[in-house]
């Protein structure tokens, strides 16, 4: 029995020389004689030997406790990142299995030309610029990501040949050109604010491919007209559209190493309601860009 003792208590101390990295005081040994029970138990990392021995006044019980600790060099579950400066972080070395939460600013970048449709009347082809996250927080894990933030865009609609902007009543219109007018502005801008939910994947060789929608919030818009009669210049901003306030893009883009690419979305819904200005609806094709 007493071999026995001593064995269990051998094999309570291996773990603990696995988890030591420096060399510590042996552990006292003591040695029971003839004891009536023996009783290991175990609670997370620590080790409880209890044994009972018959004494004359009584019985007697001896314990021993050992506890491991084992040290935790590993990366948390959850990599949390606040890169400084521009753009997310990249590194390759980490475990690609875990998740890795960070936030970065002016991502996905994006200026292109806008085709309209539908109701188009006499609008030409627009232009947009803009980022879908000035500052943003992505998700990450292996070759897939999600990121959403909050970003701005600008639009400018020009009027085709011929034709100015102006208003009746409420509406925004697109009249004539009156004979010996010269034109030498007339376009309807819009501002918005917009909130993404874009999915990507990295597909080899540093390519990533995005996929998303983008609500948007079109908080202000007015429309310039610069004319010339008779050498003298005329000047007039239309203030106070009602444009509609809320819109949605699906949007797509194709990138390498995450810095340059071409992206194309879709409005499905209208600028304006019919009563208040051109019913375009549009879709866009472009370059995209991030720092």
């Amino acid at each position: 029995m007493k071999k026995f003792i001593l064995y269990l208590f051998f094999l309570s101390l291996i773990p603990v020389a696995k988890a030591q990295t420096s060399p510590e005081p042996p552990d006292t040994v003591k040695i029971i004689d003839n004891p009536k029970k023996v009783t290991v138990s175990r609670d997370g990392g620590t080790t409880v030997i209890e044994v009972e021995k018959e004494m004359e006044y009584g019985k007697d019980t001896f314990s021993y406790n050992v506890t491991v600790e084992e040290a935790d060099d590993s990366e948390s579950f959850f990599d949390f990142e606040v890169p400084f400066g521009l753009g997310k972080d990249k590194d390759s070395h980490k475990d690609r299995s875990r998740l890795k939460t960070s936030f970065f600013f002016l991502g996905h970048g994006y200026i292109g030309q806008r085709f309209n449709y539908f109701d188009k009347g006499n609008v030409k082809n627009s232009i947009e610029i803009g980022f879908r996250e000035v500052a943003g927080i992505e998700w990450s894990r292996g070759a897939y990501s999600f990121s959403t933030g909050i970003g701005f865009g600008h639009q400018t609609y020009h009027a085709q040949d011929g034709f100015i902007y102006a208003k009746s009543g409420s509406r925004l219109v697109l009249i004539p050109v009156a004979s010996g007018t010269s034109v030498k502005y007339t376009g309807l801008n819009m501002l918005n604010f917009q909130i993404p939910l874009l999915f990507s994947v990295n597909i080899g060789c540093d390519v990533k491919f995005t996929l998303g929608g983008v609500a948007c919030f079109n908080t202000y818009a007015w429309a310039r007209t610069d004319l010339e009669i008779d050498k003298v210049r005329h000047k007039t901003t239309y203030k106070g559209l009602q444009q509609r306030l809320f819109t949605a893009d699906l949007t797509a883009s194709i990138g390498v190493c995450d810095i340059l690419g071409v992206y194309a979305s879709w409005s499905p819904m209208t600028l304006f309601d019919s009563s208040f200005g051109p019913r375009l609806k549009s879709w866009s094709l472009g370059a995209t860009i991030n720092f």
